[in-house]
């Protein structure tokens, strides 16, 4: 009985006490958020049927510093379906040959990074949340691109910059690969410095990834998993380089905002090259704010050897919020289910020019209409009878959109957005996007979210 007693005693001493490196409550400053949502869409994107789906997301966000400027961020995530319901393409993280960025599970962690101060700027270090600083139209961590890696961000004066660097791809996993005989990493490179020159806000911008992955063909693998080298893909050049600029005027009458970008790299042994130009005016019209988009971007055909302007989205199969509309680009409620329609059109070039109107309705109640047009810069063509030959013109026509969203305010940090959105697609929209022979899409979704 008595060595009961002390076995007992012994294990609530170790269950119960306070670890060394625990910190109290009381010495330590924590910033607590939460975004939890309950989504809903019904559509036939990508299908001749009609279906509908549920998901439900929570996230939370712990940002802990011991004192000013020092500390760690961390945001957890669990994501589902009802009833394990919902595709696969509600959850667009696709199987890459290594993992790129953190393809989150359906529960993780989706940030987590350390910082602390160094002379004017700060330090930080760990899965970080990096958007792009040209509209998220490369790159995007609103969408999920959570890249690992170390960046310094600060600013003197009227200047504001930020460097990083990522390790986009780790091949440390390819070393038993017998065609690849040394490690092989894929790196990410940001650099960016922002300033105010005459009222207007100008920024200029160096993206580049350089290295090599492994892009494995249709029977070859990149890791060897059977021990059979004759299936093992070899590495894959990737160097891209996006050079750019943005400014943004705030007139008396409205804002005019604008980027241009260029491209230029190499895939394998197919080289690009291209530029990208987005025009934004904006303007508030009675109670509305009214905005237009037009971006271009230039492109080769599918039968040209060389490819257009490109995107990280397109290398990676990322997507990002730089957009108005519903279903051909993604859209917070609706983002569960759209056409991933990034800026480069998979390097064939994009002309496209959208509208959009936000007005309050009546208290707690607003209004979003939108419109788009899409064609792409150069024919696209693909394989019309399965035997994995391009062979069919779909031409330039992508097609249109309009749609409609309400947003009401249901109570203190909670929305309920709910509407729908009709397109009309041209050939090269219904098979290289929709990738079925169907002209006209729908979705309607739903969304309610608490968020602080």
């Amino acid at each position: 009985m008595k060595k009961e007693l002390l076995l007992g005693a012994v294990l609530s001493t170790a269950v119960l006490s306070a670890p060394t490196y625990a910190v109290k409550l009381s010495d330590a400053n924590i910033d607590f958020g939460i975004q939890y949502r309950v989504m809903y869409n019904n559509s036939n994107i990508g299908s001749e049927k009609q279906y509908d789906f549920f998901r439900q997301r929570l996230r939370l966000n712990l940002d802990v510093h011991t004192e000013e400027n020092v500390g760690g961020f961390i945001q957890i995530e669990y994501r589902g379906g009802w009833g394990g319901s919902s595709p696969a393409s509600s959850d667009p993280r696709g199987v890459y040959a290594i993992n790129a960025f953190n393809r989150l599970q359906a529960r993780g962690i989706r940030y987590g990074y350390l910082y602390f101060p160094a002379g004017p700027g700060k330090v930080m270090a760990g899965i970080l949340p990096a958007n792009d600083q040209v509209d998220q139209m490369l790159f995007s961590a609103d969408w999920d691109l959570n890249i690992g890696g170390i960046a310094y961000a600060g600013s003197t004066g009227t200047f504001n910059w930020r460097a990083a660097y990522v390790r986009l791809v780790e091949g440390q996993a390819l070393i038993n690969n017998s065609q690849i005989n040394k490690d092989q990493d894929e790196h990410f490179i940001v650099l960016d410095l922002n300033t105010k020159a005459g009222g207007v806000d100008v920024g200029v911008h160096w993206y580049g990834a350089y290295g090599k992955v492994c892009i494995p063909g249709t029977t070859q693998e990149c890791i060897d998993s059977d021990n059979n080298p004759g299936n093992d893909a070899p590495a894959t050049k990737l160097n891209q380089t996006w050079l750019g600029a943005h400014a943004t005027a705030d007139l008396d009458m409205f804002k005019v905002h604008g980027v241009v970008l260029y491209n230029t790299g190499k895939v394998g042994n197919t080289d690009n090259s291209g530029f990208l130009v987005r025009l934004e005016p904006s303007a508030k019209v009675g109670p509305a704010n009214v905005s237009v988009l037009g971006v271009y971007s230039s492109g080769k055909e599918t039968t040209d050897s060389k490819r257009g302007f490109i995107t990280t989205h397109n290398v990676l199969g990322t997507a990002g919020y730089w957009a108005y509309t519903y279903i051909f680009t993604p859209h917070g409620p609706s983002d569960v289910n759209d056409f991933g329609l990034e800026p480069g059109n998979r390097g064939h070039g994009l002309i496209t020019l959208q509208a959009k109107i936000d007005v309050p309705i009546m208290e707690k109640l607003s209004a979003q209409i939108v419109g788009g047009w899409f064609r792409s810069a150069k024919d696209m063509w693909y394989d019309s009878d399965g035997d994995n030959t391009i062979d069919t013109n779909a031409g330039k026509n992508l097609g249109t959109e309009f749609g409609v969203q309400l947003t009401y305010n249901t109570g203190k940090h909670m929305n309920l957005e709910f509407g729908g959105a009709v397109a009309s697609i041209g050939d090269a929209g219904k098979y290289l996007y929709n990738g079925v022979d169907k002209s006209s899409v729908n979705e309607i979704f739903a969304r309610l979210q608490l968020e602080f």
